[in-house]
């Protein structure tokens, strides 16, 4: 099981501040992901989805990026609407990432 780094849980903290401070859903059960529980529990659409990503760095999304191609990222379980939102945005600023995103 993957743990997150300190680098994910700032990212985490970064898009969903409502969760800083909790490492997971429950006590004793830490998040696996940066981005489902964001898109499942926290954002209330893909626009609201895509204004979170957004506040990353492009050297955050850079990393979400890569975590999703190399498999450490779940982006297939997001909410209906949510991956296109985070494409549609790293087309904005990393459009080499999007490119090998949508390939995927």
């Amino acid at each position: 099981m993957r743990t997150l780094t300190e680098l994910d849980k700032k990212i985490l903290a970064k898009l969903a501040p409502e969760l800083e401070g909790t490492t997971g859903p429950a006590p004793g059960h830490d998040y696996k992901f940066i981005l489902l529980p964001v898109s499942h529990k926290i954002s209330e659409s893909p626009e609201d989805f895509a204004a979170r990503i957004n506040k990353l760095t492009d050297d955050e999304l850079g990393y979400i990026a890569d975590m999703i191609l190399s498999g450490e990222e779940d982006s297939r379980s997001l909410a209906d609407g949510d991956f296109d939102a985070l494409v549609e945005v790293m087309e904005k600023r990393l459009p080499d990432k999007a490119v090998k995103l949508k390939e995927r």
